[in-house]
């Protein structure tokens, strides 16, 4: 049988797909006992998108299959007017490697007017694009590369430009793993690629900075590699400098954190913005994976993957103390941090972009946001936790790295989900400051408020001698739910979202089963004390209409529903 497809035909670039809002046109035709699944990542591994919550993998939620011989098709391209075009994406790899023989494979090929197909790229060229060449074969069999990262490769012309893509993955018998997982499809026309050069860079100047395009900032001026980019957004920056800062040593770390080898300052004529302006920051893989890989500070807080880094800012009245150095960034300057909620990370040339808005320039760093993902370069805070002591007390600690003009510490509560969410906290204790140090200190407070009942949020805050106020991230703690576990809609078409409520830390373990007593799907949820929602996807043809049973444990309750799809 033959499968007719309307596909869009893409002609504007660059062209940049996070599945976010849609499986983008991409779909999957089984040759042989095909996984190819879009949704959300949940399998033991491969447990999260790159980006946003939905990507395209080789069984959602478990293994790839034995004897698999699948694809994933992309819709058509047309790369005329493009002087460099470049594919990057977002990948992540758990395949059965066999060393010198051919277990589990994966591979990318491209087609002119529907045929032939033809491999695309090489072992050896591009970024981590093949890490295998079987007797000219170049593919991907590699387990455990599970952390999404950039992989690039240059991307044909032909006399037509017109071009189509598919990821081919193919299974022996035996082993199988969580597969292949792909994410931010990105076709560009790569120019310039990212600045490569170490220690301080030459600053880069554009004199006229403003309308509503995409300015570079180039080293070497004009014609080199790519430091920063500003799109203006309609505003007047004036005369711009931007410089990066790439140190040649082992990764630093500052205040619990672990941060980026790399750092850059943006300086403007006109500092402060009356709106906000789009900056790029550029930055390389293996520089990331140095950051990954960084040791000597057991306590210290690092990204997992690049996708979890942050953006730490630094402004300073005197623009002498933006200098790549984080050390001096305290004098009378400010700190902020932007976190992966608040940027977009896009893979690009031999790294990535991390783009983001802002209102007034300065210096740029790239950390994980420490403890709760929240605190900036350098951070006064650690930790803060809030857990029950003796079943019916709550302990609240936390860790400060360094301080200075701390006056006293506060702890608010804020009663119930109701209360929380119209952010009605309240003091229930002090805690004075220890003094200045640049040696970590320890504070605890326990509340001892008898028959506690519901979900009581904490948070600290920080008082410093001339009213400064910073607030900690909020930490909930579960006594008894006040929300019902529940599952809605239902019946459904396919989609369920289950909610619920456990303290922060609990494995949530959500099991379905049809009606024979197999288990069809299952699910691992780390709790974080807030209320939650886990969707429960039954849309694919396999799962047929009808009745199923959800069961979800925690490690105080156990709750049982009836689902009903149409």
């Amino acid at each position: 049988m033959i499968i007719a497809k309307s596909l869009p035909y893409i002609t504007t670039f660059p062209y940049l797909e996070d599945f976010e809002s849609g499986d983008g046109s991409w779909y999957t035709v089984a040759d042989t006992n095909s996984v190819w699944e879009y949704g959300t990542p949940v399998s033991a591994k491969i447990n999260r998108a790159a980006s946003g919550t939905k990507a395209w993998k080789t069984n959602i939620d478990g293994f790839y299959n034995d004897t698999e011989h699948s694809f994933l098709y992309s819709p058509c391209f047309n790369l005329s007017g493009m002087t460099n075009p470049t594919l990057s994406l977002s990948l992540a790899l758990d395949i059965e490697d066999c060393g010198s023989d051919t277990c589990d494979i994966a591979w990318m090929e491209y087609s002119n007017n529907g045929g032939p197909w033809n491999r695309l790229g090489a072992y050896g060229q591009g970024t981590n694009w093949y890490n295998k060449n079987y007797i000219n074969n170049n593919v991907w069999s590699q387990e455990n590369y599970t952390r999404w990262h950039v992989a690039t490769t240059p991307l044909p012309t032909t006399s037509n430009n017109n071009i189509r893509f598919r990821f081919v993955f193919k299974s022996d018998g035996g082993v199988t793993k969580d597969g292949i997982g792909v994410d931010d499809i990105h076709i560009y026309d790569n120019i310039y690629g990212i600045y490569t050069g170490s220690g301080p860079s030459p600053v880069s100047n554009q004199p006229t900075v403003n309308g509503s395009s995409w300015i570079n900032f180039l080293e070497p001026a004009g014609t080199g590699q790519l430091i920063a980019s500003i799109n203006p957004n309609g505003l007047d920056l004036g005369n711009t400098n931007a410089q990066a800062f790439i140190y040649p040593g082992a990764v630093r770390n500052n205040s619990g954190q672990y941060y980026h080898n790399r750092n850059i300052t943006i300086k403007p004529t006109n500092v402060m913005l009356s709106d906000s302006a789009t900056v790029r920051f550029y930055f390389l893989d293996s520089e990331t994976e140095l950051l990954i890989a960084a040791t000597g500070c057991g306590s210290c807080y690092k990204p997992s993957m690049a996708y979890e880094l942050g953006v730490s800012k630094y402004s300073d009245p005197d623009d002498f103390f933006e200098d790549g150095i984080v050390e001096n960034s305290l004098v009378s300057g400010g700190w902020l941090f932007i976190n992966t909620a608040k940027r977009k990370l896009v893979p690009f040339d031999k790294g990535y972009y991390a783009e983001f808005k802002v209102k007034n320039f300065s210096e740029f760093w790239l950390n994980n946001g420490g403890f709760d993902n929240s605190q900036s370069l350098p951070s006064q805070l650690i930790s803060f936790t809030a857990k029950k002591k003796d079943t019916k007390d709550v302990l609240v600690e936390w860790v400060t790295a360094s301080e200075f003009n701390v006056n006293r510490f506060e702890i608010e509560l804020a009663k119930g989900n109701d209360a929380y969410q119209q952010n009605q906290f309240n003091r229930i204790g002090t805690v004075m400051s220890q003094g200045n140090s640049t040696q970590e200190q320890r504070y605890s407070f326990i509340d001892a408020e008898p028959v506690k009942t519901g979900t009581r949020y904490y948070r600290l805050k920080t008082i410093d001698n001339d009213n400064t106020v910073k607030y900690s991230a909020i930490r909930p703690v579960v006594f008894t739910t006040d929300i019902q576990w529940q599952v809605a809609p239902n019946p459904s078409a396919g989609l369920f979202y289950l909610s619920f409520q456990a303290n922060r830390g609990e494995l949530v373990t959500i099991k379905l089963y049809d009606m024979t007593g197999k288990i069809v799907r299952q699910y691992k949820v780390q709790a974080d004390g807030f209320v939650q929602k886990q969707a429960i996807d039954l849309r694919e043809s396999r799962f047929a209409t009808g009745l199923y049973l959800l069961e979800a444990n925690t490690g105080e309750q156990k709750q049982l529903f009836r689902l009903i799809k149409q």
